[in-house]
C-alpha cells in the first residue's frame, strides 16, 4: 500500500523530461474556461457565479492588471513577472485540491521584471545584509521578455503538470487579454 502511494506521489511531483498526455476532457475544459475568461474580461459578458473554480490563473502582481472575472470562477495567484517557479507548489496544491483542469499564465506588457533594477531595494529601512539578499533574489527572478517568458513557462508547466496551460498577454494600455 505504501509503495503504491509513493509511486503516485513521485509520478505527479517529480519533474518529467517528456510531456504527459493531456486528456481530451481537460482540453475541452480549458477551451471553455478560456472562452469565459476572454468574454467576461474583454467583452464584459456577465456570467452567474460558479459553484467551483474552473481555472487557475497565474499573473503578475503589477497594480495595473485588473481582471474582470465571474464570481468564484478562478483561483488567482500573483507573483512578480507571472513567474510560476516561486509559487509552483501552491499552484499544484490548489489545482489538485479543487479538481481544476486548466491553468492560464497571464504575462503583461511593460513588465518591470523584464529588466528589474535590484538596487531599488536600497531605499528599504533594513540591514545591508537583507538588501543584498533581496537584490540577488530580484536579479535571479528577472524574466527577460514577458511574451517569450509566458510561452516558455506555459510549455514547461504543461509538461510537468500534465494539464492544459493557456498563455495570455494583458495589455496594460488597452486592458485587454490576448491569447498567445
Amino acid at each position: 500500500m505504501y509503495a503504491l502511494a509513493l509511486s503516485v506521489i513521485l509520478h505527479f511531483m517529480l519533474p518529467r523530461t517528456h510531456p504527459r498526455p493531456i486528456l481530451r476532457e481537460f482540453e475541452t475544459d480549458a477551451e471553455q474556461a478560456l472562452e469565459v475568461l476572454l468574454s467576461s474580461h474583454n467583452s464584459g459578458v456577465v456570467y452567474p457565479a460558479f459553484e467551483t473554480p474552473q481555472l487557475a490563473i497565474v499573473t503578475c502582481m503589477d497594480f495595473r492588471i485588473s481582471l474582470k472575472l465571474p464570481e468564484r470562477f478562478a483561483f488567482v495567484l500573483r507573483t512578480g513577472g507571472a513567474n510560476v517557479r516561486p509559487i509552483e507548489s501552491y499552484l499544484a496544491f490548489s489545482v489538485a485540491r479543487t479538481g481544476i483542469h486548466a491553468i492560464a499564465i497571464i504575462g503583461h506588457t511593460d513588465c518591470a521584471m523584464e529588466k528589474p533594477d535590484p538596487y531599488v531595494v536600497d531605499s528599504l529601512p533594513t540591514s545591508e545584509e537583507m538588501r543584498a539578499h533581496y537584490r540577488s533574489q530580484i536579479a535571479a527572478l528577472a524574466i527577460r521578455d514577458a511574451r517569450t517568458y509566458t510561452l516558455e513557462q506555459t510549455e514547461r508547466l504543461e509538461m510537468e503538470m500534465g494539464l492544459p496551460v493557456i498563455p495570455l498577454l494583458y495589455d496594460v494600455d488597452t486592458h485587454l487579454l490576448e491569447r498567445l
